[in-house]
Protein backbone atom coordinates (compact mmCIF):
# COMPACT_ATOMS: atom_id res chain seq x y z
CA UNK A 1 0.00 0.00 0.00
CA UNK A 2 1.53 3.24 -0.88
CA UNK A 3 2.15 5.45 1.92
CA UNK A 4 0.44 8.93 1.94
CA UNK A 5 2.88 12.16 3.67
CA UNK A 6 2.30 15.60 4.78
CA UNK A 7 5.56 17.86 3.91
CA UNK A 8 5.96 21.37 5.49
CA UNK A 9 7.89 23.64 2.98
CA UNK A 10 9.36 26.70 4.38
CA UNK A 11 9.20 29.64 1.56
CA UNK A 12 11.87 31.80 1.99
CA UNK A 13 11.66 35.35 2.73
CA UNK A 14 10.52 37.57 -1.14
CA UNK A 15 9.68 40.10 0.71
CA UNK A 16 10.49 39.91 4.03
CA UNK A 17 8.47 37.11 5.47
CA UNK A 18 8.15 33.28 5.46
CA UNK A 19 5.40 30.71 5.18
CA UNK A 20 4.02 27.64 5.19
CA UNK A 21 2.35 25.16 2.90
CA UNK A 22 0.83 21.48 3.58
CA UNK A 23 0.87 18.99 0.87
CA UNK A 24 0.31 15.81 0.50
CA UNK A 25 1.42 13.48 -1.71
CA UNK A 26 2.29 9.47 -2.34
CA UNK A 27 5.41 8.22 -1.93
CA UNK A 28 5.93 4.73 -3.05
CA UNK A 29 9.36 4.52 -2.35
CA UNK A 30 9.03 6.13 1.33
CA UNK A 31 11.25 8.63 -0.13
CA UNK A 32 11.00 12.54 -0.22
CA UNK A 33 9.81 13.38 -4.14
CA UNK A 34 9.54 17.08 -5.26
CA UNK A 35 11.71 18.05 -2.63
CA UNK A 36 13.19 21.34 -4.35
CA UNK A 37 11.29 24.90 -2.81
CA UNK A 38 12.85 27.98 -5.69
CA UNK A 39 11.79 31.25 -4.75
CA UNK A 40 12.96 34.30 -6.45
CA UNK A 41 11.38 38.24 -7.58
CA UNK A 42 12.80 39.34 -10.83
CA UNK A 43 13.26 42.77 -9.80
CA UNK A 44 13.23 45.78 -12.89
CA UNK A 45 17.12 47.18 -12.36
CA UNK A 46 18.41 44.65 -9.81
CA UNK A 47 20.22 41.23 -10.08
CA UNK A 48 17.78 38.31 -9.46
CA UNK A 49 18.41 36.40 -6.34
CA UNK A 50 17.49 32.87 -6.31
CA UNK A 51 16.34 30.93 -2.68
CA UNK A 52 16.89 27.29 -3.08
CA UNK A 53 16.07 25.05 -0.26
CA UNK A 54 14.72 21.32 0.78
CA UNK A 55 11.28 20.77 1.70
CA UNK A 56 11.01 18.23 4.62
CA UNK A 57 8.70 15.46 6.30
CA UNK A 58 6.80 17.44 8.52
CA UNK A 59 8.04 15.44 11.53
CA UNK A 60 12.07 15.69 10.16
CA UNK A 61 12.05 19.80 10.08
CA UNK A 62 15.94 20.83 11.22
CA UNK A 63 14.97 23.16 13.99
CA UNK A 64 14.84 26.64 13.84
CA UNK A 65 18.00 27.57 16.46
CA UNK A 66 18.09 30.99 18.02
CA UNK A 67 21.35 32.43 19.48
CA UNK A 68 21.23 31.82 22.92
CA UNK A 69 24.59 33.28 24.74
CA UNK A 70 23.79 30.58 27.85
CA UNK A 71 23.81 27.87 25.83
CA UNK A 72 25.82 28.36 22.37
CA UNK A 73 25.59 24.63 21.41
CA UNK A 74 23.23 24.08 18.27
CA UNK A 75 22.31 27.64 18.36
CA UNK A 76 23.68 30.62 16.12
CA UNK A 77 26.66 31.80 17.07
CA UNK A 78 28.14 35.66 17.46
CA UNK A 79 30.99 36.96 15.38
CA UNK A 80 33.22 39.05 16.49
CA UNK A 81 31.82 42.17 15.47
CA UNK A 82 28.64 41.45 16.89
CA UNK A 83 26.39 40.17 14.25
CA UNK A 84 25.40 36.54 13.86
CA UNK A 85 26.87 33.64 12.29
CA UNK A 86 23.63 32.38 10.90
CA UNK A 87 25.79 29.81 8.48
CA UNK A 88 26.38 28.32 11.90
CA UNK A 89 22.40 26.80 12.35
CA UNK A 90 22.03 23.38 12.12
CA UNK A 91 18.77 24.30 10.03
CA UNK A 92 20.34 26.65 7.43
CA UNK A 93 22.89 23.99 6.71
CA UNK A 94 20.42 21.40 6.57
CA UNK A 95 17.81 23.52 4.04
CA UNK A 96 19.62 25.71 2.07
CA UNK A 97 20.90 24.12 -1.10
CA UNK A 98 24.67 25.42 -1.89
CA UNK A 99 25.47 22.75 -4.70
CA UNK A 100 23.00 23.47 -7.47
CA UNK A 101 23.02 24.84 -10.51
CA UNK A 102 21.32 27.48 -11.57
CA UNK A 103 20.71 29.17 -14.68
CA UNK A 104 18.57 31.93 -16.18
CA UNK A 105 17.13 32.13 -19.10
CA UNK A 106 16.49 35.98 -21.04
CA UNK A 107 14.02 36.31 -24.02
CA UNK A 108 15.32 32.91 -25.00
CA UNK A 109 18.84 32.98 -24.31
CA UNK A 110 20.68 32.00 -21.51
CA UNK A 111 22.72 33.63 -19.06
CA UNK A 112 25.69 32.27 -17.43
CA UNK A 113 25.13 30.13 -14.72
CA UNK A 114 24.46 32.56 -11.22
CA UNK A 115 27.02 32.20 -8.22
CA UNK A 116 26.49 30.82 -4.71
CA UNK A 117 26.40 33.36 -2.03
CA UNK A 118 27.06 31.51 1.48
CA UNK A 119 26.53 34.88 3.23
CA UNK A 120 23.12 35.52 2.17
CA UNK A 121 22.32 31.65 1.44
CA UNK A 122 21.06 32.53 -2.33
CA UNK A 123 22.22 32.32 -5.78
CA UNK A 124 23.00 35.52 -7.31
CA UNK A 125 22.96 36.63 -11.25
CA UNK A 126 25.23 39.23 -12.57
CA UNK A 127 22.00 40.06 -15.15
CA UNK A 128 19.79 42.95 -14.43
CA UNK A 129 16.63 42.57 -15.37
CA UNK A 130 14.34 44.64 -17.47
CA UNK A 131 11.09 45.67 -18.11
CA UNK A 132 9.63 43.59 -20.30
CA UNK A 133 12.42 40.98 -19.86
CA UNK A 134 10.69 37.21 -20.23
CA UNK A 135 12.76 35.29 -17.96
CA UNK A 136 13.14 31.35 -16.89
CA UNK A 137 14.91 30.35 -14.26
CA UNK A 138 16.21 26.66 -14.28
CA UNK A 139 17.87 24.73 -11.05
CA UNK A 140 19.24 21.54 -11.66
CA UNK A 141 20.33 19.32 -8.51
CA UNK A 142 21.47 15.99 -8.54
CA UNK A 143 18.61 14.08 -10.18
CA UNK A 144 15.94 16.73 -10.11
CA UNK A 145 15.54 19.61 -12.13
CA UNK A 146 13.02 22.68 -11.81
CA UNK A 147 12.01 25.05 -13.69
CA UNK A 148 9.55 28.74 -13.48
CA UNK A 149 9.18 31.60 -15.84
CA UNK A 150 7.84 35.25 -15.80
CA UNK A 151 7.71 37.91 -17.33
CA UNK A 152 8.80 41.91 -15.43
CA UNK A 153 6.11 44.00 -15.71
CA UNK A 154 6.70 47.73 -17.04
CA UNK A 155 7.38 50.50 -14.29
CA UNK A 156 4.02 52.08 -13.07
CA UNK A 157 3.48 55.66 -12.17
CA UNK A 158 2.32 56.96 -9.16
CA UNK A 159 2.37 60.61 -7.84
CA UNK A 160 1.97 62.00 -4.20
CA UNK A 161 -0.93 65.02 -5.03
CA UNK A 162 -0.55 66.53 -1.22
CA UNK A 163 -0.11 65.38 2.27
CA UNK A 164 -0.90 66.39 5.86
CA UNK A 165 0.63 65.60 9.14
CA UNK A 166 -2.64 64.94 11.79
CA UNK A 167 -1.12 64.99 15.35
CA UNK A 168 -4.20 62.56 16.71
CA UNK A 169 -3.23 59.46 15.65
CA UNK A 170 -7.58 58.00 14.93
CA UNK A 171 -5.88 54.31 14.31
CA UNK A 172 -3.99 53.95 18.04
CA UNK A 173 -7.03 51.90 19.56
CA UNK A 174 -8.94 50.21 16.76
CA UNK A 175 -10.29 46.85 16.74
CA UNK A 176 -7.43 45.05 18.99
CA UNK A 177 -5.17 47.01 16.55
CA UNK A 178 -2.61 48.79 19.21
CA UNK A 179 -0.01 51.47 17.71
CA UNK A 180 1.45 54.24 20.30
CA UNK A 181 2.49 56.76 17.58
CA UNK A 182 1.66 60.58 18.69
CA UNK A 183 0.76 61.23 14.91
CA UNK A 184 -0.17 59.91 10.99
CA UNK A 185 0.28 61.54 7.81
CA UNK A 186 -2.22 61.90 5.13
CA UNK A 187 -1.27 61.36 1.48
CA UNK A 188 -3.22 61.84 -1.27
CA UNK A 189 -2.34 59.88 -4.38
CA UNK A 190 -2.91 59.25 -7.88
CA UNK A 191 -2.57 56.13 -9.87
CA UNK A 192 -2.21 56.43 -14.34
CA UNK A 193 -2.91 52.85 -15.26
CA UNK A 194 -2.21 51.52 -18.53
CA UNK A 195 -4.89 49.55 -19.28
CA UNK A 196 -5.39 45.82 -19.95
CA UNK A 197 -4.80 43.33 -17.25
CA UNK A 198 -2.33 44.94 -14.75
CA UNK A 199 -1.72 44.13 -10.87
CA UNK A 200 -0.49 46.12 -8.51
CA UNK A 201 1.17 46.09 -4.48
CA UNK A 202 1.14 49.39 -2.59
CA UNK A 203 3.64 49.96 -0.27
CA UNK A 204 3.53 52.83 2.56
CA UNK A 205 5.85 52.67 4.92
CA UNK A 206 6.63 55.01 7.61
CA UNK A 207 10.41 55.23 8.45
CA UNK A 208 12.85 57.56 10.58
CA UNK A 209 16.06 57.04 13.12
CA UNK A 210 16.31 57.55 16.30
CA UNK A 211 19.57 57.71 19.38
CA UNK A 212 20.75 56.35 22.19
CA UNK A 213 24.12 56.90 23.96
CA UNK A 214 25.57 54.96 25.81
CA UNK A 215 28.00 55.75 28.17
CA UNK A 216 29.49 58.66 26.18
CA UNK A 217 28.33 61.71 23.88
CA UNK A 218 30.89 61.87 21.64
CA UNK A 219 29.74 60.11 18.77
CA UNK A 220 31.88 56.96 18.91
CA UNK A 221 29.35 55.36 21.66
CA UNK A 222 26.35 56.62 19.39
CA UNK A 223 23.86 53.56 18.45
CA UNK A 224 21.43 54.33 15.85
CA UNK A 225 17.98 53.04 15.63
CA UNK A 226 15.93 52.86 12.10
CA UNK A 227 12.35 52.20 12.71
CA UNK A 228 9.83 50.90 10.16
CA UNK A 229 6.21 51.69 10.10
CA UNK A 230 4.49 49.12 7.15
CA UNK A 231 1.15 49.20 8.45
CA UNK A 232 -0.96 52.03 6.55
CA UNK A 233 -5.23 52.14 6.39
CA UNK A 234 -7.54 53.54 3.86
CA UNK A 235 -11.08 53.37 3.34
CA UNK A 236 -10.86 53.39 -0.42
CA UNK A 237 -12.48 50.29 -2.48
CA UNK A 238 -9.43 49.74 -4.05
CA UNK A 239 -8.07 47.89 -1.05
CA UNK A 240 -11.07 46.04 -0.14
CA UNK A 241 -11.27 42.08 -0.05
CA UNK A 242 -13.87 40.47 1.32
CA UNK A 243 -12.10 37.30 1.68
CA UNK A 244 -9.57 38.96 4.50
CA UNK A 245 -12.17 38.02 7.02
CA UNK A 246 -9.77 38.65 10.01
CA UNK A 247 -7.45 41.41 11.54
CA UNK A 248 -3.79 40.32 10.89
CA UNK A 249 -0.31 41.85 11.76
CA UNK A 250 -1.82 45.34 12.62
CA UNK A 251 -3.95 45.56 9.20
CA UNK A 252 -7.37 45.73 9.38
CA UNK A 253 -9.90 43.13 8.47
CA UNK A 254 -10.89 43.29 4.58
CA UNK A 255 -7.74 45.09 3.59
CA UNK A 256 -5.25 44.51 1.28
CA UNK A 257 -2.31 46.23 -0.42
CA UNK A 258 -2.67 43.89 -3.10
CA UNK A 259 -4.94 44.66 -6.42
CA UNK A 260 -5.75 44.60 -9.89
CA UNK A 261 -6.95 47.42 -12.04
CA UNK A 262 -10.72 46.35 -12.40
CA UNK A 263 -11.64 50.11 -11.02
CA UNK A 264 -9.34 52.07 -12.93
CA UNK A 265 -9.58 50.82 -16.41
CA UNK A 266 -6.79 52.49 -17.93
CA UNK A 267 -7.52 55.99 -16.52
CA UNK A 268 -6.01 57.80 -13.63
CA UNK A 269 -7.42 57.32 -9.93
CA UNK A 270 -6.53 58.90 -7.09
CA UNK A 271 -7.50 57.65 -2.82
CA UNK A 272 -6.13 58.34 0.20
CA UNK A 273 -4.11 56.27 2.55
CA UNK A 274 -3.31 57.20 6.22
CA UNK A 275 0.32 55.95 7.54
CA UNK A 276 0.67 55.99 11.48
CA UNK A 277 4.13 57.93 12.33
CA UNK A 278 7.25 55.55 13.03
CA UNK A 279 8.17 54.85 16.91
CA UNK A 280 7.92 52.56 19.44
CA UNK A 281 4.85 50.32 18.61
CA UNK A 282 3.68 46.88 18.02
CA UNK A 283 4.28 47.16 14.21
CA UNK A 284 7.62 48.75 14.30
CA UNK A 285 10.40 46.71 13.03
CA UNK A 286 13.98 47.21 14.74
CA UNK A 287 17.57 47.42 13.08
CA UNK A 288 20.15 48.78 14.98
CA UNK A 289 23.63 48.93 13.77
CA UNK A 290 26.55 51.50 15.48
CA UNK A 291 27.69 54.47 13.50
CA UNK A 292 29.69 57.11 14.47
CA UNK A 293 28.82 60.87 14.45
CA UNK A 294 29.57 60.85 10.20
CA UNK A 295 26.99 58.15 10.16
CA UNK A 296 23.74 58.40 7.92
CA UNK A 297 20.81 59.89 9.30
CA UNK A 298 17.08 58.98 7.80
CA UNK A 299 14.65 61.76 8.30
CA UNK A 300 11.14 60.99 9.75
CA UNK A 301 9.32 60.29 6.27
CA UNK A 302 7.38 58.41 4.60
CA UNK A 303 8.13 56.30 1.56
CA UNK A 304 4.73 55.30 -0.78
CA UNK A 305 5.83 52.73 -3.32
CA UNK A 306 3.68 51.41 -5.85
CA UNK A 307 4.78 47.92 -7.62
CA UNK A 308 3.92 46.69 -10.56
CA UNK A 309 3.53 42.88 -10.44
CA UNK A 310 3.51 39.60 -12.74
CA UNK A 311 0.79 37.95 -12.52
CA UNK A 312 2.28 35.21 -10.39
CA UNK A 313 3.43 37.22 -8.20
CA UNK A 314 -0.26 38.92 -7.53
CA UNK A 315 -2.00 34.84 -7.11
CA UNK A 316 1.04 33.75 -4.34
CA UNK A 317 0.18 37.30 -2.54
CA UNK A 318 -3.45 36.42 -2.40
CA UNK A 319 -2.88 33.01 -1.07
CA UNK A 320 -0.26 33.83 1.24
CA UNK A 321 -2.79 36.76 2.74
CA UNK A 322 -5.50 34.41 2.51
CA UNK A 323 -3.77 31.09 4.86
CA UNK A 324 -2.15 33.93 7.25
CA UNK A 325 -5.44 34.96 8.63
CA UNK A 326 -6.42 30.99 8.52
CA UNK A 327 -3.57 29.15 9.77
CA UNK A 328 -4.01 29.40 13.29
CA UNK A 329 -8.28 28.62 12.81
CA UNK A 330 -8.99 24.90 13.14
CA UNK A 331 -12.70 25.81 10.97
CA UNK A 332 -10.68 27.62 7.94
CA UNK A 333 -10.88 25.87 5.10
CA UNK A 334 -7.53 24.51 4.13
CA UNK A 335 -5.50 26.93 1.82
CA UNK A 336 -3.07 25.89 -1.00
CA UNK A 337 -0.42 28.62 -1.90
CA UNK A 338 0.16 29.03 -5.12
CA UNK A 339 3.37 27.99 -6.56
CA UNK A 340 4.46 28.28 -10.13
CA UNK A 341 7.26 26.21 -10.35
CA UNK A 342 7.60 23.52 -12.15
CA UNK A 343 8.91 19.87 -10.96
CA UNK A 344 8.91 21.92 -7.72
CA UNK A 345 8.01 24.30 -5.44
CA UNK A 346 7.92 27.68 -4.49
CA UNK A 347 7.29 30.82 -6.70
CA UNK A 348 9.24 33.35 -9.03
CA UNK A 349 7.71 36.30 -9.98
CA UNK A 350 9.00 39.69 -11.33
CA UNK A 351 7.98 43.47 -10.21
CA UNK A 352 9.02 47.18 -11.49
CA UNK A 353 8.10 50.14 -9.44
CA UNK A 354 7.96 53.65 -9.17
CA UNK A 355 8.56 55.12 -5.47
CA UNK A 356 8.61 58.46 -3.47
CA UNK A 357 9.45 60.08 -0.09
CA UNK A 358 7.89 62.53 1.92
CA UNK A 359 9.08 63.89 4.80
CA UNK A 360 8.06 65.24 8.14
CA UNK A 361 9.23 68.50 7.87
CA UNK A 362 10.60 68.60 11.38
Amino acid sequence: MKAKYYIILLLMALIGSACERNLEFEDPAGEIVNDMVVNAVAVAGTPIKVYLNRAYLVNKIPPMQYYNPTSPINSIQMKDDGSFDYRSSEYYQKTAISNATVEINVNRQTIEPMLYDEKNFCYISSYIPNEGDHIEVVVKSEEQVVHAETTVPVKPKIEVVSHEVIPENPYSQLEDLTTNSDMIMRLTCRISDAGGEQYYRLRVRSECTSYEYIGTTSGKERYIYYTMQDVFFSDDELFEDRSLTTNFGGWRAYFSYVFDNSLMNGKTYSFTVDSPKAGNHNFTNYTMKELDKDGEIIPSRVMVELQAISPELYRYLRTMQLYRISANDGYAEPVQIYSNVQNGWGIFGALSYDRHFVEYGE
